[in-house]
């Protein structure tokens, strides 16, 4: 399936509200504890992306129906790399549909692309240090683990790409 990668509109958030809701259903199913164990929505509420497609930096990607299929969040400045000054962009809140099989390359080939076209060389992002398929996953897309954080029970892998 191809999949459009493009900033998110406002009145795409209620389905990008669904898709972490649904994935935060899945963890429950599967016995992941991450964000369904980690307050996700009082931590990033939903002012915090209604913030982020004001200030242009959520993202999604849409299936051949037109179907919001990702999300995530982008930045050029990230808390957990402390004092590493690279052109780099960062990813957070990365969210697929259960079933969408493709977006998640699809939507990390758009990123890279975003990072290009803005004078990034290096992508990066986190994923939590217990999730090894996910690990997995960003390991066989060339994200190779640059180190590890703590953010109160949050322990995570910091996982960096060269462009």
């Amino acid at each position: 399936m191809e999949y459009t990668f493009s900033p998110a509109l406002a009145d795409e958030l209620p389905a990008v509200f669904a898709l972490i809701k649904d994935r935060i259903a899945w963890m429950d199913e599967v016995g992941l504890h991450q964000w369904n164990v980690l307050d996700y929505w009082g931590v990033f509420p939903e002012s915090y992306y209604t913030a982020a497609v004001r200030e242009g930096r959520l993202f999604v990607v849409h299936d051949q129906s037109g179907a919001v299929a990702g999300a995530g969040v982008l930045s050029f400045r990230d808390h957990f790399w402390h004092g590493d000054a690279s052109p780099a962009l960062y990813l957070h809140n990365f969210v697929t549909a259960r079933h969408a099989n493709g977006a998640g390359d699809a939507f990390l080939a758009g990123c890279e692309q975003f990072a290009l076209a803005h004078n990034k060389s290096v992508f990066r992002l986190d994923c939590a240090a217990d999730n090894t398929v996910l690990n997995d996953y960003y390991a066989a897309r060339g994200f190779a683990a640059a180190g590890t954080v703590e953010d109160g029970p949050y322990k995570g892998v910091l996982r960096e790409k060269r462009l």
